[in-house]
């Protein structure tokens, strides 16, 4: 307890002279705006800081925000969402964001930040997609050489290495003392979560509530854990195919089907054709790590054995869609070089080979997404991180876990790890429900969590949900010729 109450300190001196050095003392200029799927205008500026705050006569970099106002009499504590990737911009999402807290707008304002390195800050982006030669996505999450171009391009007008989530808490309290909010409630999904425990542990006094969904360890190394988690939920989806008897008719053989899958791609002997290349290489881990996350919510991983049905059969082109559709939708929604500042400086340095083997035997993914974020971050600049950076958060801010038994990602051994070092928490299991799921239910819990403050009394039961239904081919269909859905990622 003495060693983490020093680092507390330790990182809150950090922040806090970032802070004092970095952002400006001005108040910003609010304007009415326009913002996507938002059908009244809301209130838009920006705060500039300095890139590097030890050197605050350097570069300075716009932190974006908007304020979706209370529909009544404003409370000094407004609502801050925090999205994850980490990459994704948040005042893109404004009309989602602004329908998810309605009830809650009728006494606080909803405050929106684009993270430094995403949407309106300053945006990170890369391009890993080329859709005149896409065969790379083929064989790589990350293609090295787009990492290397994206890092040469990004160099002269970004220091790579002043991006990471330390900088982002002195941004969000920069933000909170410009405006005038007393406190913020917080309300984080995946690896936002990360920022949020940053945030709270630096600037305790800024926060009233926290809402962790799928809550993501500061101690757990991500890459590293996606190997074990995704095969339990692998396994979990061929036993419920089993278990229904319209999946186990369609797809009796369903885990021999895709074991032999697998061998044909550890083989070689699958090639596909893409703008460029007539008979291009599919690679194993690309497959895995496109299926793994069809596996973050029940709705997509309804169609993991339709897919590898069809696949089986020889027909490769829902997933080879599926993964060019996902390196699309990356390169359009999510700043890449943020992702990879954060994710290079805050996990993959961390990474110890001794660990790599345990952590992905017996697995179908392996080792390939540990690989993948390896060599990219091998060509990435990276930041150093402050000593005692992952210790887990200690913290007795009211929070409010959520997790959903089906997750992919952040499975609830995660939470389980977490919880302990929040003793004033509430912990809700979605039963039925993936990563980062929200539902009237969840709604309520947080709404109640945020009116009062506390988390005495709220009663963590949530009803079950069914797993959805299975993709099935008609039976008078051939299998190979039916085409799957591919709902957005």
């Amino acid at each position: 307890m003495i060693r983490v109450q020093w680092f507390a300190a330790l990182l809150l001196g950090v922040v806090a002279s970032g802070f004092a050095s970095g952002a400006t003392a001005e108040k910003p200029a609010l304007t009415a705006c326009t913002l996507p799927d938002l059908d009244e205008p809301a209130r838009c500026g920006s705060l500039e800081v300095a890139e590097n705050p030890d050197r605050p006569e350097g570069r300075r970099i716009s932190i974006a925000f908007a304020v979706i106002p209370a529909t009544g009499a404003a409370l000094p504590d407004a609502i801050v969402p925090l999205h994850g990737g980490p990459g994704e911009n948040v005042i893109g999402e404004a009309g989602s964001i602004a329908r998810q807290f309605a009830v809650l707008r009728e006494t606080r304002d909803i405050l929106l930040i684009d993270q430094r390195g995403t949407g309106r800050s300053n945006a990170l982006k890369c391009t890993l997609l080329d859709e005149a030669a896409p065969a790379a996505n083929l064989l790589h999450f990350v293609p090295p050489d787009a990492v290397s171009a994206c890092a040469q391009d990004l160099g002269p007008r970004a220091d790579l290495t002043q991006y990471t989530q330390l900088h982002f808490a002195n941004d969000l309290e920069a933000v909170r003392k410009a405006l005038g909010y007393a406190q913020f409630n917080l309300y984080a999904g995946s690896y936002g979560t990360r920022a949020a425990q940053v945030f709270m542990r630096a600037y305790p006094q800024s926060v009233r509530t926290v809402t962790l969904n799928g809550g993501v360890p500061l101690d757990y190394i991500t890459p590293l854990t996606m190997a074990q988690a995704s095969q339990a939920m692998f396994e979990a989806t061929f036993d419920a195919c089993a278990a229904d008897a319209a999946c186990a008719a369609a797809y009796p053989e369903l885990r021999p089907e895709f074991e032999r899958m697998l061998a044909r791609l550890d083989a070689g002997e699958v090639r596909v054709a893409v703008p460029g290349a007539e008979r291009a290489p599919l690679a194993r881990g690309r497959v895995v790590e496109w299926l793994r996350a069809r596996l973050y919510r029940p709705r997509t991983a309804a169609e993991v054995p339709s897919l590898i049905h069809r696949a089986h059969g020889g027909d490769w082109s829902p997933v080879v869609a599926g993964i060019l559709a996902h390196a699309r939708n990356i390169d359009r929604e999510f700043a890449v070089g943020l992702w990879l500042t954060v994710t290079c400086s805050e996990d993959v340095a961390f990474l110890s080979e001794a660990d790599i083997g345990p952590a992905s035997a017996g697995t179908w993914l392996g080792e390939y997404r540990v690989r993948q974020q390896q060599e990219a971050c091998r060509r990435w600049p990276q930041a150093k991180m402050p000593a005692g950076y992952r210790v887990p958060t200690r913290t007795a801010i009211p929070t409010m876990f959520v997790s959903g038994d089906m997750d992919a990602v952040t499975p609830l051994d995660f939470t389980a790890n977490m919880a302990p070092g929040f003793s004033n928490r509430v912990e809700v299991v979605l039963r039925g429900r993936g990563h980062t799921e929200w539902d009237d239910c969840v709604g309520a819990l947080h709404r109640q969590l945020v009116e009062s403050g506390r988390v005495d009394g709220i009663e963590p039961n949530c009803p079950a949900q069914p797993r959805p239904p299975f993709a099935i081919a008609a039976p008078d269909q051939d299998p190979s010729r039916v085409s799957a859905r591919r709902p957005d990622d």
